[in-house]
């Protein structure tokens, strides 16, 4: 890495600001691609390959980092108790190289098709901010940083569903916000309870805890993976994807397909197979039981995904929207190798290096398909297969190109989509033999009758497009003038016939040495490891069961063609938007709006009965005041005035009788004194008592003082 990206280097990690650069280039890039659209196209154009080109340079010096061992990571500084955090492995720098290049390609396609758009300032403004959002994803080191930059990628990337503003694109462009919305509230749920209980949201193995939780683990895990399974297409959350590709820009719904779509396979790849993993020095407890029955969950809502998808695939005569189903079925073979991993547990590496590679392989030959539709639809917008066909001279390049994208994703040998798709079947067989279930050997028949399907509806869009006969609209639009290829899409088209040649010729290399090094930080036995980095897909019996998938695919194709089973319109009750979204929405909106009117009806009716209210309530308490309470004080005011009355004649009484008694009584004492003092009439005693005799009147003066004394003090007490 660059020295000038450096901030610290300690063992094998490096502190280095290239992941923030990565991510903030596109987010700010796409303000001045805005303002440079006010100056000129070209200038709009140049600057938004420009970004894109940075961000691939800068995305390749980060994978050449990673790949010499080293952990890239940058924590930002906390914001209200949240720090962003990006923490770079092998396996997150493999997904940002190859969304980095995917993009780029898309950038470049993206001029001649917008040449004759509305809007084009808009598009290529959320264009490039949808990168941002969308390579952040696979850069970050925890669940909330992840969660940030899916929704900046969801909102940003409805600006390019709806771009072109038709009733359908809007329709489309609901549906796919609803759910993303959705999705992003469940994940956002899900996280906030990983965290509440476990006090971590880092992306590591953490099942020693998660497993502590018993219920509530189920519950973080539903959460999780229902918000990642929206964007990842995963059935019954598969809906906006055929309605959003059909009304897209081409290179916009080739980035859905290939690329964004991979942001819902990512996180569900980094919640079963390694937050829901034991860490490595647990790697041989009985945990892995708990990541088992997780996996096996997995695999059939891989197979139940990959199946419908591919019969409605097979129905559809508007090429892309034949390319949105074929990608929701594509997204069922990475989920069941996904499921494969996590029920093989500790020995699950064949599932994952099957995943992986698909997800490497899908990315690039259904994004070329997209985009070289793209080439075809800007000269002749028609999406119609039945009004297609014979175009092969006329598009030579995007002709070759599309046949070998083709090629890979039928599984033909020698191409990219036959090595990863003989590793997911050698999964779900390994499945099969580790514990010999029955549904798992069912699993594996579905997986074959898929791919017989999956040959099908790419034999049915590959012949319509370019083979067959024209029809005389098409002649007279293709004899018109200017429907040459341009060199920058011949240079796409090569671009893409050397990527999937590459990636299937060299398997092998691509298989050991970016493949398995990306479950460099997964639990995952080492013995399993090398024998999965060291398998072979050139086996008789691999050869065999490939050759029973394009057997069934040209039976059916024959078969169908035959029977006109391609222009069958399935009832309208299969349809999972109709017999499941629909319902339930209507049946919600009639609960909220009941609800609503009924409050509503309430408080109307109090707020229109409350002036009446008032007003009786204001008469009544004014008779209250001026009757009842008038009268009544009146009354009560009387009574209480007696009562007072009696009660002090009551006390004046017990006054007069108390003191008036002492009075008579301390009267008759002082008379009786005064006799002993000046009237002794010759009676001997009082002349004891007399003024006289000081000591004795002292005495009986200071025995009545005592007296009142004691009293006083008996009254205190």
């Amino acid at each position: 890495m660059a020295d000038i990206f450096v901030i610290e280097i300690t063992g094998m990690k490096v502190e280095s600001v290239l992941p923030l650069l990565i991510v903030l280039i596109p987010i700010i890039g796409s303000l001045f691609i805005g303002l440079a659209g006010l100056k000129s196209d070209l200038m709009r154009n140049t600057l938004a390959v420009v970004i894109a080109a940075a961000v691939f340079v800068l995305s390749l010096i980060l994978f050449i980092t990673v790949a010499k061992g080293y952990t890239v990571f940058y924590d930002l500084p906390s914001l209200a108790g949240v720090a962003m955090s990006f923490r770079i492995d092998f396996f997150g720098s493999v997904f940002a190289l190859f969304t980095a290049l995917i993009w780029l390609l898309a950038t470049l396609a993206s001029i001649p098709y917008m040449k004759h758009e509305d809007k084009q300032t808009r598009y290529y403004v959320f264009f490039i901010l949808s990168l941002g959002g969308c390579i952040g994803v696979f850069l970050c080191g925890d669940f909330l940083s992840l969660f940030l930059f899916f929704e900046l990628m969801t909102l940003a990337a409805y600006a390019l569903v709806v771009h072109v503003q038709t009733d359908e694109a809007i329709s489309a462009g609901g549906n796919y916000l609803y759910l993303g919305i959705i999705g992003g509230l469940s994940l956002l749920s899900g996280i906030i309870l990983l965290n509440a209980f476990t006090g971590s949201v880092t992306i590591a193995p953490m099942l020693q805890e998660i497993a502590a939780l018993k219920e509530l683990a189920a519950l973080i895990a539903i959460l999780m993976i229902i918000g990642f399974g929206v964007k990842a297409g995963m059935i019954p959350l598969h809906i906006w994807l055929p309605q959003a590709h059909p009304v897209a820009p081409s290179p916009a719904s080739g980035l859905l397909s290939g690329i964004m779509i991979k942001t819902g396979a990512y996180g569900i790849i980094r919640v079963s197979t390694m937050l829901y993993s034991p860490a490595q020095n647990m790697a041989e407890s009985n945990l892995w039981s708990y990541t088992g029955s997780f996996g096996h969950i997995i695999i059939w809502i891989g197979i139940i995904t990959m199946l419908l998808a591919a019969v409605m695939a097979v129905l559809q005569n508007n090429a892309k929207r034949l390319l949105a189903y074929s990608s929701v079925s594509q997204m069922g073979y990475i989920l069941m190798g996904v499921g494969a991993a996590g029920y093989l547990g500790y020995d699950g590496p064949m599932g994952f290096g099957g995943f992986s590679y698909h997800i490497i392989n899908h990315a690039f030959f259904k994004s070329g398909m997209f985009i070289l539709f793209g080439v075809i639809y800007a000269r002749l917008h028609e999406k119609n297969l039945d009004r297609l066909g014979g175009l092969w001279r006329k598009f030579p390049f995007t002709f070759a190109a599309f046949a070998v994208c083709a090629a890979g994703i039928m599984g033909i040998p020698g191409f990219n989509g036959y090595v990863s798709k003989t590793l997911l079947h050698h999964a779900i067989v390994y499945a099969y033999e580790y514990q010999f279930l029955w549904d798992l050997w069912l699993a594996e028949k579905l997986f074959m009758l898929t791919s017989g399907l999956t040959v099908c509806y790419i034999a049915k869009l590959f012949i319509s497009i370019f083979l067959g006969s024209q029809s005389d609209d098409l002649t007279a639009k293709l004899e018109s003038g200017g429907t040459r290829e341009t060199w920058i899409e011949r240079g796409i088209a090569v671009s893409f016939i050397c990527v999937i040649s590459f990636l299937g010729l060299f398997s092998p290399y691509i298989l050991k040495n970016i493949v398995m090094p990306m479950a460099d930080t997964f639990t995952y036995s080492q013995y399993y490891l090398d024998y999965t980095a060291n398998t072979s897909v050139w086996y008789p019996e691999d050869l065999y069961g490939i050759a029973i998938g394009l057997a069934l695919g040209t039976g059916f194709y024959i078969l169908f063609k035959w029977k006109n089973i391609f222009n069958y319109e399935p009832p309208s009750y299969l349809s999972v938007e109709r017999s499941l979204y629909k319902p339930v929405t209507a049946g919600l909106n009639i609960i909220f709006t009941k609800t609503g009117s009924n409050v509503d009806n309430k408080l109307n009716s109090g707020f229109h009965g409350m002036p009446v209210l008032l007003e009786k309530t204001s008469a009544g308490t004014a008779y209250l005041d001026g009757q009842v309470l008038n009268t009544l004080g009146a009354q009560i005011v009387n009574t209480v005035a007696k009562i007072w009355d009696s009660v002090y004649d009551f006390w004046l009484g017990i006054v007069n009788l108390v003191f008036g008694n002492i009075w008579h009584f301390l009267r008759r004492v002082f008379m009786v004194l005064f006799k002993f003092d000046y009237s002794s009439r010759g009676d001997k005693r009082f002349e004891t008592f007399s003024v006289s005799n000081i000591d004795f009147d002292l005495y009986l003066v200071l025995i009545v003082i005592g007296a009142i004394l004691v009293t006083s003090l008996l009254f205190l007490l």
